[in-house]
């Protein structure tokens, strides 16, 4: 089978026929041996009918979730490529030829641009504003900084990829977020991409309502982007935090002043700010790379040297310290400074060894 055509549906019966026409015109210019899928959602309308009737195979999806959805049918394809596209006729399958094409060169994915920044054409109504001016934009914008991704537009929803490629990466995404997943693995996995322009039109449907959830979608891609960049979401605040650290601790030194309470407490705050935020960056580095999302060979060296058991150690002593110093010589506890500085001792190793025991939950056998 040279091609699989994936169409994820949920209520798509004033359009799915349109696009399936469109598909079967192309397999036939073409002249190859493909098949056509429809992923349907759970649609309720007589969409499946429509495609069964047009001689696609249609493949039913329980999970909800365009993810979902498009992973159900590539798992039901035989096809060498896989094309992608919606079914509410807003990507034309018309440019089924020149994916294949392009696809056919030798590369791993190629996926479609609509935005004007990659050569794309946005027709007037096939997008709201707030996706095409920030939404979009400000999406691909973090992918290139964070991921080194060369794509102008990564929520394009038209794309062809090697059925190979697609074993390789073990998707995972249910929801919008698998265009995301999708690029960050090629990357990862050192993919061949290309990027086409295309054009985008005004969705199709009439009774049908958008199936798009600006709010909780985009706030998907965020968490999407926090998980698989810890570098810069987390690492690099926590170097900063921890830099404001010690240049406090200079300037007491430096400055040979008396310490006040409100230094101090700024001093603690910003070590512990640095020490959490450095936490939470292990905790997601480790949960990107189970998930496929990075390599982070750096983790297993920081492992070597830092265990568990070290924490445990650690922990143990911040903690038995100010008992021990109090047992000995509870006169010193009547310095106001002193006390914050041991009871933090106390409230440091207890958080220590709680984030330990966390990110080991992640990581069994380190």
């Amino acid at each position: 089978m040279d091609l699989s055509v994936v169409i994820p549906c949920l209520n798509e019966s004033e359009t799915i026929g349109i696009c399936i026409e469109k598909v079967k015109n192309q397999i036939q210019k073409l002249n190859i041996k493909a098949e056509i899928i429809v992923s349907d959602n759970g649609s309720n309308d007589g969409s499946q009918d429509i495609a069964k009737n047009l001689g696609a195979v249609v493949s039913s999806c329980e999970v909800k979730g365009y993810g979902s959805a498009v992973i159900n049918g590539i798992k039901n394809s035989s096809g060498k490529y896989i094309l992608i596209a919606d079914a509410d006729n807003s990507y034309d399958f018309n440019d089924l030829s020149k994916f294949y094409n392009k696809i056919e060169e030798g590369y791993d994915l190629v996926q479609g641009c609509r935005l004007p920044s990659g050569g794309g054409i946005i027709q007037k109504g096939a997008m709201p504003l707030s996706h095409r001016l920030i939404g979009n934009p400000l999406f691909t914008k973090l992918t290139k900084l964070f991921f080194g991704i060369k794509f102008n537009d990564v929520y394009c929803g038209m794309k062809i990829i090697r059925n190979s490629f697609f074993k390789n990466a073990n998707f995972f995404s249910n929801g919008m977020v698998f265009c995301l997943e999708i690029l960050i693995k090629s990357k990862i996995l050192d993919a061949k991409t290309e990027e086409i322009p295309i054009v985008l039109y005004k969705d199709g449907r009439i009774k049908s309502k958008s199936h798009l959830k600006t709010v909780k979608d985009g706030l998907k891609t965020l968490k999407f982007i926090l998980i698989s960049s810890p570098k810069w979401m987390l690492f690099l605040p926590s170097i900063i935090f921890f830099v404001i650290f010690l240049i406090l601790i200079l300037s007491f030194i430096i400055s040979k002043t008396s310490l006040s309470i409100t230094n101090v407490l700024f001093a603690i705050m910003s070590f512990y700010l640095s020490f959490q935020l450095f936490m939470l960056g292990l905790f997601s580095s480790l949960r990107s790379r189970y998930l496929g999302l990075s390599k982070n060979i750096w983790l297993d060296k920081f492992f070597k040297i830092f265990s568990l058991r070290l924490s445990v150690l650690i922990s143990t002593i911040l903690i038995i310290f100010p008992i021990f110093l109090y047992y000995f010589s509870s006169s010193i506890f009547e310095n106001d400074l002193i006390k914050i500085l041991m009871s933090f001792f106390i409230f440091f190793g207890v958080s220590l060894i709680a984030n330990s025991l966390s990110i080991s939950l992640l990581s069994l056998n380190k």
